[in-house]
Parts: structure tokens; sequence; C-alpha cells
């Protein structure tokens, strides 16, 4: 059965809060993964950014490494030659920026102004609302967290010297140039660490898909790798799920978003952290290149994450994002791992959803 996945239509949104928030309690609970229409970002301003983005992806390697990539803030540059080192091939790089207002600088993994100029003063305005979406989507789960008004308002705060969220872009170049094999991935399964993801995709640029109905603790519980001793359900030492995984076409205007661990947690597991990946070409199927932009949605680093009813161990934001880059860091370069990871068996792929708009 296809999985049905909602579009949520913001417009109006302080008269049709109950409405929404119905509607996004349902497809939390149960894709984990929606749509967001009417957020108030312009076509223009979503391309704006795309374009910063090609900026920053056209700059020497030399250049774009040079700020490196901090674990402990999951932010900086994620090269081709880095992502996947373990298995030589070079399907994605990332560039992740802080948005928290005391961390705007090269602490934060900014490049310098004369390298790229304007690059800062365009992005922060952009990025600043994307954050407040996410501050109005997250504010339709307090009633049912049981957490008080306004709360998600004073997690995300920007100026909050403990502000963990980031914002960047990432490029996933044309698979014959890159000679990525038919039975490899473009990004691995995985589960994301954050509150809450807001993704810009452009249409024509397909290749996510998710596997709806698939709890990530299950999975990160049963690894027989054993890399999760922790139980942090990190998006880097989960185990590799299984199943018939479903396509989450872009769509145009539409913000993709997802659940975060650190939802799932604050919810007992009532709201669903999905895995999702990024396919490779399907027989006879032609893909170039994909850019995409990400929010992801931490907030203070300082806040502990723990729901009502306690079905997790207490730990801060700061405590998950660490561990999430401690777990990266651990399997970029090991090879069995990474190889059963981005194994793709185009059978398992690209079942077509129902999407049911409000």
């Amino acid at each position: 059965m296809s999985a049905n996945l909602e579009i949520v239509d913001l417009s109006d949104f302080e008269n049709r809060k109950s409405e929404l928030a119905a509607q996004v309690l349902h497809a939390a609970s149960s894709n984990g993964f929606f749509y967001v229409t009417n957020h108030g970002l312009s076509p223009a301003e979503i391309e704006n950014q795309f374009s910063l983005g090609e900026r920053y992806f056209s700059l020497p390697d030399d250049v774009k490494e040079s700020r490196g990539f901090r674990p402990d803030i999951f932010a900086g540059t994620r090269s081709l030659s880095d992502t996947n080192a373990a298995v030589g091939t070079k399907s994605w790089e990332q560039y992740l920026v802080q948005l928290g207002s005391h961390s705007r600088n090269e602490q934060g993994r900014w490049l310098a102004e004369d390298v790229l100029p304007h690059f800062r003063e365009q992005t922060v305005p952009f990025a600043e609302k994307a954050n407040q979406i996410a501050v109005q989507l997250l504010s339709l789960f307090e009633e049912e967290l049981k957490l008080e008004p306004g709360f998600f308002a004073w997690q995300l705060d920007v100026d909050a010297k403990d502000c963990l969220t980031t914002f960047g872009w990432n490029r996933y170049p044309d698979p014959k140039q890159q000679g990525l094999r038919t039975d490899q991935l473009r990004l691995l399964p995985h589960a994301d660490t954050d509150i809450i993801t807001l993704l810009f995709q452009r249409p024509g640029e397909g290749g996510l898909e998710i596997l709806p109905g698939r709890d990530a603790t299950v999975h990160a519980s049963t690894d027989p790798s054993g890399k999760d001793k922790g139980g942090l359900n990190s998006a880097w030492t989960g185990g590799i799920p299984e199943g018939k995984w479903t396509r989450m076409d872009p769509i145009a205007g539409a913000i993709t978003v997802n659940i975060g661990n650190m939802l799932m947690r604050y919810s007992d597991e009532k709201l669903k952290s999905t895995y999702h990946r990024v396919r490779g070409p399907l027989p006879g199927e032609t893909l170039g290149e994909r850019r995409s932009m990400v929010l992801f949605v931490n907030g203070r680093g300082s806040t502990v994450i723990q729901g009502k009813d306690k079905a997790y161990t207490a730990l801060t934001v700061a405590d998950m994002v660490a561990a999430n880059g401690k777990g990266y860091e651990n399997v970029k370069r090991d090879k069995e791992w990474q190889t059963r990871a981005m194994q793709f068996d185009a059978e398992t792929s690209a079942r077509p959803a129902a999407v049911v708009a409000a």
C-alpha cells in the first residue's frame, strides 16, 4: 500500500490552528514526512538561496574545505571525498553553517566575507524566515506534547547563545560524471537527529525516498553492528533499514518537512523520525545533478530532551548533536558499514505515494 503524504497549507494560520494541528499530528505520527505550502517564502527568495549555494560549490576545494567540519556542532564542509570516504564514491557534498547570531563567524563555519561577498547577509534573513516557519509548525505540537504555549518559539530563538540550529546546501553531482554504480545510493539511509527538518527541493531533481511506517528506534536497538550502544539512534549509527521505499518527490513551491529524533523523544515515540535516503538511478533512468537546501532545527543546546512518559533517557540537545557528529566520524571510514549502507537495490525503490492536499 502506498503512503499518504500530506500537503499542509499554512495560509490563514492563526484562524486554522486546530485544523492544522490535527493534520500535522496525523502526518507526523504516520509517515513523519509531509509538505507545506503557502509558507511565506517566495519562489524568488528560494531560488536566490540556491544560487548562493552554487557560488559556494563552485569554489576551489581547498577554499571550501578551509573551515573543515566540526562534529560537536555538526557544521562545516563535508566534501565529495569525505562523505563516503571508505567506499570511494563521490556522490554527495554538503556545507552547513550555524544560524545562531552568536556564531555567525569562523567558529560557526562561515567563510570570510572576502571569499564569498554578501553571502552571509543574504543567507541569514532567509534562514531566519525558515526558522520562523519551523516555530509555526512546532507550535501545533505543543498541546499534544503538554508543553507550555510558546515553548518552541523560546527553544528556537536564534539569539540564544547556545543555539545549535544549522542551515546548509547539498549537492549531488551527476552520477555518470562521478562513476556512481547503479547499485549504489547517493545518500545512505538515515534519520535526522534534530527537532524538525525543513528541506528545499527543486522539481525535476528528485531521488529522495522515505520508509513510512518504520520506527527508526527499532532499527537502532536491533542493530547487529552494535554501533548504537548509547541508544541515541544517531543518523549514522543505527541499523540499516529494509523495506519498500516511497518517493518524496519535489512539489513546486512546497517545503518538505520531516520529524527528527529529538521530537520523537519529546513525544515518547508518538511522532515518527523516519528513515530516508537519496537513491541512485533506476534501470534505464538518467539522473542529473541534484541540489537541495536544509534547515536542521536544533535550537538551544542546553535544553533537556525528554517526554512526559520518559520513554527515553534525558539528554540535552547538545548531547544529541555531538553524538551524531561522533557517529558520523566513526563510520565514514568504516568500509564494511559504508558498503552495506550505500547498497541500492532498485527492487526496493520508488513506490509512488498518494499525495493528499488539505
